[in-house]
Formats: C-alpha cells, structure tokens, sequence
C-alpha cells in the first residue's frame, strides 16, 4: 500500500486588493511581502481585521492564514519639518496634525511645504511624498 500524503487545501488571500492562491497555510510575514513582489526591507504587513483596523506584522511572525484574508503593505514616509527627520506610514494629514507632530500649536503657526507658494489652511489635508521638506512659520498678526 502505498503511503498516503495530507490532502493540501489552497487559501485565497489579498495583499494591496490582489488575490493570491496558496497551498501553505502558514507562512511568515516576510514570505508574504515576497509573494506581493515587496521587499521585506523597505515594506511592512499589516493584517486587515475588523472594521478595517490594520494589526503591524513583524516579518518573523508566523502567520495561520484563512480564507479570504486581508492585507496591505506600508512603506514608512520620511520627511523633514524644520529640519528635523519624521517617518510616518499615513502619508496624507492635515496641516494641523504635521504642525503638532512638529511641537507648534497650530493657533500660531502655519506649515508650508518648501517651495511653495502658500501655506497649508490648518483644516487642509497634506499630501506627503518621501522627502518632502516643511517648514513652519509664526503667524504674523495685523497692527492695531
């Protein structure tokens, strides 16, 4: 008779909205950023529970992966705000959110993006790209 081998059951996943067949139902995350085509280096996973809440994955993690499971890869956005470094993974906030990140209160700075014509409205979102460069700048008041 011959020896029988474990029937391999294939998983549909997502990573970034795109489908991946798989028969090994547990894998690193590393393995799964691989599989996306990211680098492990540059991009991390994040596992998409609940409600669209995003779980952070460290690449050594072993992962039991079910049906249908959903995750996206994150590359951190590195910028400067007066010269001092920051990274973030949400690349888009507002200038209010930048300028608090920075330790300004935003009732008397404005945040502007250097080489730019104008400054950020508080309320405005900003869109960071990496190497983005800001400066703030004390709000000038009127004479009375």
């Amino acid at each position: 008779m011959a020896p029988t081998t474990p029937a391999t059951r294939s998983l549909q996943i997502f990573i970034d909205s795109k489908a991946f067949t798989i028969g090994d139902t547990d894998q690193e995350a590393a393995s799964l950023l691989r599989l996306a085509g990211r680098d492990p280096k540059i991009f991390d996973l994040f596992l998409v529970k609940k409600n669209d809440v995003e779980e952070k994955l460290k690449d050594d993690e072993i992962i039991n992966l079910r049906d249908a499971e959903r995750f996206v890869s994150r590359q951190h956005v590195r910028f400067t705000i007066d010269g001092e470094s920051f990274r973030t993974y949400d690349d888009d906030q507002t200038a209010a959110d930048l300028l608090r990140l920075a330790g300004v209160d935003p009732a008397g700075y404005d945040l502007a993006r250097v080489g730019a014509a104008a400054s950020f409205p508080d309320e405005e979102i900003v869109t960071i790209v990496e190497g983005d460069e800001f400066v703030t700048a004390k709000h000038v008041g009127g004479v009375a």
